[in-house]
Order: C-alpha cells, then sequence, then structure tokens
C-alpha cells in the first residue's frame, strides 16, 4: 500500500472523529443539527475506513467475504452521505424522498451482491466492476446532484452571503470524486468529502452564529422599543396632565433634534455629538418630564403664581424623572439610551451658571444631552399658551434665550439655536396652524 495514501486516510479519520467531539461542544447549534452533523462525520469516517480496508485487501488478500462485506459497506454508505448532512443544516423536506431513492440503491447492492452485477469479488480476492455497475454510479451521481440542491438552499438561506465557500466546496469534492469513478486505484475521494464536510460546518455553524446575535439584537432593539413607546404614552400622558395637549413631548423632541444636528454640523462638542448620541437625545427627549407624575395636578395647572412651596414640589420632577427612568429601563440592555435618558429627565433644568436644580451644576458639569434638552424645554413652553400665560411669539422667545446666553443656557448651544433659527420658525408656524 501507498504510505502517502494511508497517511492520508488515517489523518481523514481522526479528522473526522475530532470533528464528532467538537460538534458536541457547539453552543450555537440547535441539537437536531449537532445530532445530524455528527452522523455525517461518523459515516464519512466509516466508508473511508472501508476504502482503506479494501486498498489493504487488494495488497493483502485475506477473505473474498470479507472483501464482499466491506465493499458493500462503501458503495452503500457513500452515496447517503449528503443526507445527514442536509439534515444537520436544515434542508429536511427533500431528505425524505432522496433517502427513499438511495436506501433503495442500498438495498439493490446488498439483493444483487450475490449475483456479481454490480461487481464481483473472485476467490482470489480480485474485485471487478459487475455489468449493472451503472446502477452505483448513477446513486451517486444522484448524491452529488442532491449535495449540488442542498448547497442552493445553504446559500438561500443565508441570503448569499459568503456562498463562494460553497462553491468552493463543491469543487474540492468534485476535484477529489471524479478521478475515483473513473479510476478506482485514485483514491481521493473521501479526501475531498473530509475537506468539504469541515468547510461546510464551520460555514453553517458562523453564519448561523451572525443570524443569532442579529436576532438577539433585533429582540433587544424590539424591547427596547416597547419599553420606551409604552414610558413616552405615560410621559405624554403626564403632559396633558399639565393642562397642555400632550404637543410638548412632540415639539421639545424635534427641537432637540434639530439643535443636535446643527451643533454636529457646526462642530460643537465633536467628541460627543455624533450621530449615535443624536439619535440616542431624539429617542430620549419625550422622557425629559417624566418626573411630574410625582407632581400634583393642583400644582400643574394653577393659573397663578405658585407659591415658594409649590416650586418646590415643581422642582421635585427633575429627580424624581431620572428615577423613575432607572426603575423603567432597568432590564434594557443599551446603557447608553438609559444614561441619557436620565441625564435629560433629571438635569435638563440646571442652568450654566449653577443657580439650577436639583444639584446645582454649571458650565461643563451639566451633561450635554441636558444643555440641548433646556433650550427646547424653554423655547416649547415660551411658544405655546399655559394656564397661566399666553403664547410667546418667535422673536420673543429668541430674545429670551439669548438673554439667558451664558447665564442659563451654554453659550455654544445658544449661537447653534440662533444659527438653526429659520428651520425653528418654520416649525412653529406650521405648528400654530394644526393647532
Amino acid at each position: 500500500m501507498n504510505y502517502i495514501y494511508c497517511v492520508l486516510i488515517l489523518t481523514s479519520v481522526l479528522s473526522m472523529i475530532t470533528m464528532t467531539i467538537i460538534v458536541k461542544t457547539n453552543t450555537t447549534l440547535d441539537r437536531t443539527s449537532r445530532t445530524w452533523f455528527r452522523i455525517t462525520f461518523l459515516g464519512i469516517a466509516l466508508a473511508m475506513f472501508a476504502e482503506f480496508s479494501r486498498a489493504f485487501l487488494d495488497v493483502h488478500p485475506l477473505s473474498p467475504t470479507l472483501y464482499k462485506i466491506i465493499t458493500l459497506l462503501e458503495f452503500s454508505i457513500t452515496p447517503m452521505l449528503p443526507i445527514p448532512l442536509s439534515l444537520a443544516c436544515g434542508v429536511r423536506k427533500a431528505a425524505i424522498p432522496t433517502t427513499a431513492i438511495l436506501g433503495t440503491h442500498a438495498l439493490l447492492e446488498i439483493i444483487l451482491v450475490n449475483f456479481n452485477l454490480v461487481f464481483s469479488v473472485s476467490e482470489n480476492s480480485i474485485y471487478k466492476r459487475g455489468p449493472f455497475y451503472i446502477i452505483y454510479i448513477i446513486s451517486y451521481v444522484l448524491s452529488l446532484l442532491y449535495l449540488i440542491m442542498v448547497f442552493y438552499f445553504i446559500s438561500r438561506r443565508f441570503k448569499n452571503r459568503h456562498s463562494i465557500i460553497l462553491i468552493f466546496s463543491l469543487i474540492i469534492i468534485f476535484a477529489g470524486i471524479i478521478p475515483s469513478l473513473i479510476d478506482r486505484n485514485i483514491k481521493t475521494a473521501f479526501l475531498g468529502m473530509t475537506f468539504m464536510g469541515i468547510i461546510l460546518y464551520n460555514y453553517y455553524s458562523e453564519l448561523t452564529k451572525q443570524d443569532l446575535s442579529d436576532e438577539i439584537a433585533a429582540q433587544n432593539e424590539r424591547i427596547k422599543n416597547m419599553q420606551t413607546s409604552t414610558i413616552i404614552g405615560i410621559a405624554t400622558l403626564i403632559e396633558s396632565r399639565d393642562s397642555n395637549t400632550g404637543t410638548h413631548v412632540k415639539n421639545t423632541s424635534n427641537y432637540v433634534s434639530m439643535l443636535a444636528r446643527a451643533a454636529q454640523k457646526a462642530g460643537i462638542y465633536p467628541e460627543t455629538i455624533n450621530d449615535n448620541f443624536i439619535k440616542l437625545v431624539e429617542s430620549a427627549a419625550p422622557l425629559h418630564d417624566i418626573g411630574k407624575i410625582a407632581v400634583p395636578d393642583r400644582i400643574l395647572n394653577k393659573p397663578g403664581k405658585l407659591t415658594e412651596e409649590e416650586f418646590e414640589q415643581i422642582k421635585i420632577h427633575a429627580s424624581e424623572g431620572g428615577k423613575l427612568i432607572l426603575q423603567v429601563l432597568e432590564d434594557t440592555s443599551d446603557q447608553e439610551y438609559i444614561k441619557v435618558a436620565y441625564e435629560v429627565a433629571t438635569y435638563h433644568h440646571e442652568k450654566w451658571n449653577g443657580k439650577g436644580y436639583p444639584e446645582g451644576l454649571s458650565g461643563e458639569e451639566i451633561p450635554i444631552s441636558a444643555r440641548i434638552m433646556a433650550i427646547a424645554d424653554v423655547y416649547d413652553a415660551l411658544t405655546s399658551k399655559r394656564t397661566y400665560k399666553e403664547a410667546f411669539s418667535h422673536d420673543k422667545a429668541m430674545e429670551i434665550i439669548k438673554e439667558g446666553r451664558g447665564t442659563i443656557f451654554d453659550p455654544d448651544i445658544v449661537d447653534v439655536f440662533i444659527e438653526c433659527e429659520d428651520e425653528i420658525k418654520e416649525y412653529l408656524a406650521r405648528k400654530n396652524m394644526v393647532s
């Protein structure tokens, strides 16, 4: 026997046995897929052992009966190998009729073995192809066609991602099988199957892992959106308690979006204000007054000036809002979103000069998200009708905000607010037309 062939076949068998162990520890694939992959690898190992045994018996003839049994084993198993492989990869509908066809072939091999029709083994253990050897060739071709179909369905399942790997696997297996079918002395078929099996397993496992990660991310996003939608709904209801129609939630979100995008364009705080930050602050803005749930209606809807005691009760909505967000969003995986939502709710009444509430932060101690929210909140409050006042004009509101530059508001954010004045004024006009 060829020494190189012995080393190759032994290495391939050990590789397949090793793969059965590796598959068992794979937590990405489901139990069914793991089981069928293990059956596939063990089937390849068994078929390779049969081929090796035949090669051994060619050189060391021991028993014609043993030769027949081993040949029958190889001829029966080999065409069936794509079936467990397809089941491992989730291609299951076509597996039933294919199993029936190839199973019939295996049965024919068993029936015809003693008639020397598919192959024969002489008393001297000399192998010879029989007149119906074409039966084996046909089953082999059908098996390969089924394998191509399986690869097609796998590629389609993964939306043709990295499908070049599947094409490469097919090239490898055909490069190994075709020479073996032409000349039985060329024994490369199972070497090709070994490489194909390993490549396909890694391909399928990796893309399944990617899809699983994507699904988990999508699920987390759905949960976050559901939580956010719920809390925004509550926030809107709370705003409506404040003698408001609930439009404050929508208006401030739009103003925050305009401001954040203008700040990014102007290059203000580039280390913080990026696309991700803008997305976060836009989605968090509706939650800024959620803490008003802790404020009594009689204070929220009081038409006249608040007493000092009443104003102190109003002020608690900032800290209470932050606490509520942490409680409601506790199980949300997006920690960045929780952070921004907390900042917006807790600190949007802080002032640049440190005379705001709840903590008396000043300057850049105040989170950027809250500084942007503060201007949006004040502008909408000024330009909206309340129980205690009529709506101010855009010009009057702009004048008040400009006066607060560097004392109440971040001067850089005020400058940005002025730069996008036209856009803000246009939105206000549309809002007033609707109302």
